[in-house]
C-alpha cells in the first residue's frame, strides 16, 4: 500500500477529482486495493448504521467517525497526488474544512429540516421523524399527523388534524360531524360539564387537533384541541422508533 511515485503524481491529481467524495475510490483506481477497502468499508459501515439510527447518540457518534474517515481518506489523496507537498496540517485542515462546509453541513442541515428526530415528553419508547417545512406554503390539512404545541409552555408531541381553519363542525355525545361528514368516533369535549350540542366553526389562523401522547398510534388522547397555527412545527411523516414498529404515517 505504498504512496504513488512522483511520476504517477500528476496523473493521480486529475484521475481524484470528484473521486475523493466516496471515501477509497481514488485509492482503489491507483490499484491500492487493501487501502480502499479499509477506507470505503469503515465509512460505509458508521453511515448505514448512523443513518439507520438517526436521532439517538450512537447515530451521533457514528456519523462522526464516518466523517472523520472520510477527512482520512481525503488527506490521504492529497499526500499522495500533490508535490511539493503541503505539509502535515494543511491537507488536514483544508479537508476538514472543505467537507464540513460543502458535503456534510448541508446534507446535516437539510436532515434536520426534513427529518427531525421527534420524542414526545414522558414517552421515551416514540419516536416520529418531523418535517418542519411542510407547512411554510400551506396550512395543515385534515388527517395530517403533525408535530405540534398544545400551549406555549408545553413540550411538542405528536397529534392529528381534525379539522383546519373555516370549517364548520357539529358536535353532540352521539357525533361528530366535520364538514358535514360524520366520523366514525367523536372525540369528547375538554370540558368538565361539555353541552347537549354544539356547532361552530373553526377560526381562521387555527386548527383543530386530535392529540395523541400514547405508545400506539390512533390512541386519542381524550379530547379535542384549538391550536394556534404558529404552535404547529411540522409534519410527522414517519414512526422511527421502536425500530421493529417503523413505518411511514398515513
Amino acid at each position: 500500500m505504498g504512496s504513488l511515485g512522483a511520476g504517477g503524481r500528476d496523473r493521480a491529481r486529475v484521475a481524484a477529482g470528484w473521486r475523493v467524495l466516496v471515501p477509497g475510490l481514488p485509492q482503489w483506481s491507483w490499484r491500492q486495493r487493501e487501502r480502499a477497502l479499509v477506507l470505503f468499508g469503515s465509512f460505509a459501515m458508521a453511515l448505514g448504521v448512523g443513518v439507520f439510527g438517526w436521532g439517538t447518540r450512537t447515530s451521533l457518534a457514528l456519523l462522526a467517525f464516518a466523517f472523520a474517515t472520510h477527512v482520512v481518506a481525503t488527506v490521504d489523496v492529497v499526500r499522495q497526488s500533490a508535490f511539493p507537498g503541503f505539509g502535515r496540517w494543511m491537507p488536514l485542515a483544508s479537508a476538514t474544512g472543505g467537507l464540513a462546509a460543502g458535503v456534510y453541513g448541508p446534507a446535516l442541515w437539510l436532515a434536520t429540516l426534513l427529518a427531525w428526530p421527534g420524542m414526545p415528553a414522558g414517552t421515551p419508547a416514540d419516536g416520529y421523524l418531523v418535517n418542519c417545512w411542510a407547512y411554510r406554503a400551506r396550512v395543515p390539512g385534515r388527517g395530517d399527523w403533525v408535530w405540534l404545541r398544545t400551549a406555549p409552555w408545553t413540550a411538542p408531541r405528536i397529534g392529528r388534524v381534525v379539522a383546519g381553519p373555516g370549517t364548520e363542525l357539529e358536535w353532540s355525545p352521539e357525533a361528530l360531524r366535520v364538514a358535514g361528514e360524520t366520523l366514525a368516533s367523536p372525540a369528547p369535549l375538554h370540558s368538565a360539564r361539555p353541552p347537549a350540542a354544539l356547532a361552530y366553526t373553526v377560526p381562521a389562523g387555527h386548527v383543530l387537533v386530535d392529540p395523541n401522547a400514547g405508545a400506539r398510534l390512533g390512541e386519542s388522547a381524550g379530547h379535542l384541541v384549538l391550536v394556534p397555527r404558529d404552535q404547529i412545527l411540522g409534519r410527522a411523516w414517519a414512526r422511527y422508533y421502536p425500530i421493529r414498529e417503523r413505518r411511514l404515517l398515513p
